[in-house]
């Protein structure tokens, strides 16, 4: 019986001991917990320090830095903005040769597509952003100026820098008392010389000589008229009023010395290496023995940049025929003035233009085929950016391509890649029409402010036609 006893103990000793021995330790328990509750956090790689620097980003700053393509040295700016019309650009041989070995090693050092992206354009990124960004920046419309003299302007204008010279001969001699149409012709003159003198006086020095004003006509005061010649306004800047009262000074008295104020004229400009204008205003030929066909050849030949014109107001046959000649020598023209009206309006001939002149000013503004021409001139470099952004884009997709074909990116990679392609490209035409927007407004606010001056000038003129009673 007691043997049994001890049996049945030494089992149950055994049987709890089993049963402890299934229980984990609690200290072990908390040093280890359960698998399910380990979770590995992806780190993404560090980008190399070459492809930090780059934006993906299609915007003007960004490509400005962007640095060329580590595969484009052999680009060339010509090259790279030749024009392919609508055909999707190909790889160049050369360059589809070389690219597998870098996309290769591209795809070895990573899977993360921001990098893969980044990395393409490392290596095939247009060298040419910077340059065709600047030159497209740099615009500036440009458009013939037009031709608007304004004699108002005169007064109180910076000084000419006396390149040019305009001498004004002005007959004051007996004949010049008689009446035309109801006025003293000499009057008449002066009113014209005034408005003349305003135009001129935009471009050049002026300087009033006034002849035949000393003494009389009798045959005694002729040595004392026909020496009177003299400068009544110093050659230099125009001023309205000084001009004004310089010819308001003297009346018409004497005799007729023409070739001693061409003389009188030459000694003036003797040395003057700019271009000087002799404009006479006569109603009559020589009358003091002097040359003056000889006088205008010798002031020419002394100096070929001058010239001599002469207008001539109610002459006789005879003495047109002299003025002619003398303008003839002198290397310029002669203009017929009949009567007041004539002389009024071919002495402004030189600047207050015509009824007909003014209704055709419009002509003078950029029209509609200027325009087309000018905003040429102005999508040019935003075009070209177009050009080689596309075919930067198409590159990177052709790039995509290889890497695809040989299973160094997934399908799903290489779709992205192509999207993200075209993306790009999209984004380099949205920024060459935002340059090309902006040059032309550029253009057009060139040729509204030349068309604003023309109407105003336009305006400016038929006032002072009106002022004058003119017709045409």
């Amino acid at each position: 019986m007691k043997r049994h006893s001890l049996v049945f103990l030494l089992f149950i000793s055994l049987f709890l001991t089993a049963c402890n021995n299934d229980e984990p330790d609690e200290e072990v328990v908390a040093e280890t917990p359960p698998k399910e509750d380990v979770k590995e956090e992806a780190v993404k790689p560090e980008l190399p320090g070459h492809l930090k620097e780059i934006k993906l980003d299609v915007s003007e700053e960004n490509l400005m830095v962007l640095k060329p393509g580590t595969m484009m040295d052999d680009l060339t700016y010509e090259k790279d903005i030749e024009d392919i019309g609508f055909t999707t650009p190909e790889l160049e041989p050369e360059l589809k040769n070389k690219l597998p070995e870098e996309l290769d090693q591209l795809a070895q050092g990573t899977d993360d597509l921001e990098t893969i992206k980044k990395g393409l354009i490392s290596l095939l990124a247009s060298p040419h952003y910077q340059e065709v960004i600047e030159k497209a920046n740099a615009y500036e419309p440009y458009f013939e100026e037009p031709f608007l003299p304004d004699p108002e302007k005169s007064e109180g204008a910076e000084e000419t820098k006396a390149e040019e010279k305009a001498i004004i001969l002005l007959d004051a001699s007996s004949s010049m008392l008689q009446q035309s149409e109801g006025r003293v012709k000499m009057d008449i003159a002066k009113d014209a010389v005034k408005s003349f003198a305003k135009t001129i006086g935009q471009s050049a020095e002026v300087s009033l000589v006034v002849y035949g004003h000393q003494g009389s006509d009798s045959d005694s005061d002729k040595e004392t008229s026909c020496s009177g010649i003299e400068e009544v306004y110093p050659m230099g800047k125009y001023s309205k009023e000084n001009f004004n009262g310089a010819v308001d000074s003297f009346e018409s008295k004497g005799w007729t010395p023409l070739a001693g104020a061409i003389e009188k004229a030459a000694e003036m400009s003797a040395g003057h290496e700019g271009s000087v204008t002799i404009y006479i205003v006569s109603d009559g030929a020589e009358t003091c023995d002097g040359d003056p066909v000889q006088a205008s050849k010798d002031l020419v030949a002394n100096s070929s940049n001058h010239s001599v014109n002469i207008i001539g107001f109610d002459v006789d046959s005879k003495a047109e025929d002299q003025l002619k000649a003398v303008a003839e020598a002198g290397n310029g023209e002669y203009f017929k003035a009949d009567n007041p009206e004539e002389l009024k309006n071919t002495i402004q001939y030189e600047w207050l233009p015509s009824t007909l002149d003014l209704a055709f000013a419009f002509t003078m503004a950029p029209d509609g085929w200027d325009m087309v021409e000018e905003y040429k001139v102005a999508e040019k470099y935003p075009l070209e950016l177009w050009t080689i952004g596309r075919k930067e884009a198409h590159r990177i997709i052709n790039a995509a391509a290889i890497m695809s074909e040989n299973d160094w990116i997934t399908d799903e990679q290489y779709s992205e890649l192509r999207d993200w392609g075209f993306e790009r490209s999209e984004g380099m035409k949205e920024l060459h029409y935002t340059m090309s927007k902006t040059n032309r407004e550029k253009a057009d606010a060139k040729s509204k402010e030349i068309k604003q001056r023309v109407d105003d000038w336009v305006a400016k003129m038929k006032e002072l036609k009106k002022e004058r009673g003119d017709t045409w």
